[in-house]
């Protein structure tokens, strides 16, 4: 089970890595201030804009994107697992979007997740694959955002994974929506140091399992890379990127990793729908009806002009 673990290990916990400086971006993305004319002497900085940082240049747009990720081991025990993810974001510039996630991890029928998330009007609303919409009143789009992160950020992922061996170099003009934009390569820089492997949220647990998934991601090599990323010439906003890299496993030669993904902007501006909040959505009841009642009815449960303390702001000004 080696190899699946690995190709797992991939999946889910490189996404725990995707939702840093999520804070920044969205302050920067609020329309305080126009955002600051794109560097072109560093083409790689364009895989670190965040989806509000995005709206804030371009207006609302939706944007797709797919990864696919498959480990492979040589030899008596040989295996291979494949494991896909499936994304899609919806953002306006004033900050509301939405955004679905889909997961098959390669475990087989029953093992695929999905999560759907939108923010509008301040509220958050989720469900999972299947399940009808929720409120999630407490969240603030905290939360929210760092979902969407996690799908929109893919790119940056895999750009930090390969680190310095990941080279960019302008290729040549391109067109993407019917926008002129730049075509910029990418590639494999000879004699480049490993990238550091990305932090896992339970770095610090010593199970197995554990142990297992941090020796491969910190034994991730580059092997090759190659791919493409079309910016907006005018914004410097990626509006396609392809990426295929293969990774060997330093201490395990039988063992190969590889990743494709294909992300894409699919519409700009009045082309994209309006975020709104969903239809039939449901109230938050994580709490069992029953005994809300029960307190109710015994005179427990707070009045809604109790449930607010003195001096507790009404926006939430302070969440991060």
């Amino acid at each position: 089970m080696r190899v699946r673990s690995a190709a797992v290990a991939l999946v889910l916990s490189l996404a725990c890595s995707r939702g840093t400086g999520t804070d920044r971006a969205r302050l920067e993305g609020d329309g305080a201030a126009p955002p600051a004319a794109f560097d072109w002497d560093h083409p790689a900085s364009a895989l670190e804009l965040s989806a509000d940082q995005v709206a804030a240049r371009i207006g609302s747009f939706e944007w797709t994107g797919s990864v696919e990720w498959t480990v492979s081991r040589e030899g008596e025990d040989a295996r291979r697992v494949r494991a896909v993810e499936r994304h899609r974001v919806r953002q306006a510039p004033t900050g509301e979007f939405e955004v679905s996630a889909d997961i098959d991890p390669g475990l087989g029928p029953g093992s695929e997740t999905g999560k759907e998330i939108v923010y509008a009007g301040g509220m958050t609303y989720a469900r999972a694959r299947y399940a009808p919409f929720r409120e999630r009143p407490t969240d603030r789009g905290r939360d929210a955002r760092r979902f969407r992160d996690e799908s929109f950020l893919a790119p940056r992922t895999i750009a930090r994974l390969l680190g310095p061996a990941l080279e960019l170099r302008t290729v040549g003009e391109a067109q993407a929506l019917r926008r002129a934009g730049r075509k910029i390569g990418l590639s494999l820089a000879k004699g480049a140091p490993p990238a550091a492997a990305p932090a896992l949220s339970d770095a610090s647990s010593s199970d197995d399992d554990t142990k297992r998934r941090r020796a491969f991601l910190e034994g991730l090599r580059p092997q090759s890379v190659t791919g493409e990323v079309i910016l907006d010439a005018a914004t410097g906003v990626p509006l396609r990127t392809r990426i295929a890299a293969t990774f060997g496993v330093e201490g395990d030669a039988n063992t190969r990793a590889t990743v494709e993904l294909l992300a894409q902007v699919r519409a700009i501006g009045g082309e994209v729908a309006a975020i709104a909040p969903p239809k039939g959505a449901l109230l938050d009841e994580r709490k069992p009806a029953g005994v809300a009642a029960a307190l109710e009815a015994a005179g427990l449960k707070k009045r809604p002009e109790e449930k607010k303390a003195p001096g507790e702001p009404a926006e939430d000004a302070g969440e991060e």
